[in-house]
């Protein structure tokens, strides 16, 4: 049963500004060391970031509390699988929510082209009943 979907759209562009001007700043606030160094060697690291980024504002919508009642941004981790899928890694009061609504699972979707990247979430709860 689906518990909640999010969507999330970031000018790259836009996130490219916001790294020149508070660069590791805003970095080590927003994304994990995991994060920041894929990104960093990947070859559009701007665009790799701001997918991250998309990523976890669509789950803080998917789960249906933004980006407050103590998630933060590192409890939600962009990892991928070995073949190149993305997947949240979850922790801290983000994973504690998903437990304690019964969400078994997660679904992430990845994808940008020219200026935007997008991400979805959707979040799978245990059937009822």
């Amino acid at each position: 049963m689906i518990y909640g979907i999010g969507v999330d759209l970031v000018n790259i562009r836009r996130m490219g500004r916001v790294i020149d001007r508070w660069g590791a700043r805003f970095l080590r606030r927003v994304f994990t060391e995991q994060e920041i160094n894929f990104c960093l060697q990947a070859p559009k690291s701007e665009s790799s970031l701001a997918l991250r980024f998309a990523a976890k504002e669509a789950f803080s919508k998917a789960i249906g509390l933004g980006m407050r009642n103590g998630i933060r941004w590192h409890d939600i981790e962009i990892v991928h699988n070995e073949i190149g899928r993305p997947d949240l890694n979850l922790t801290g009061k983000a994973l504690s929510f998903c437990h304690a609504e019964g969400i078994i699972s997660w679904y992430v979707s990845l994808s940008d082209d020219g200026d935007y990247s997008i991400a979805v979430v959707a979040l799978e709860k245990r059937a009822t009943g």
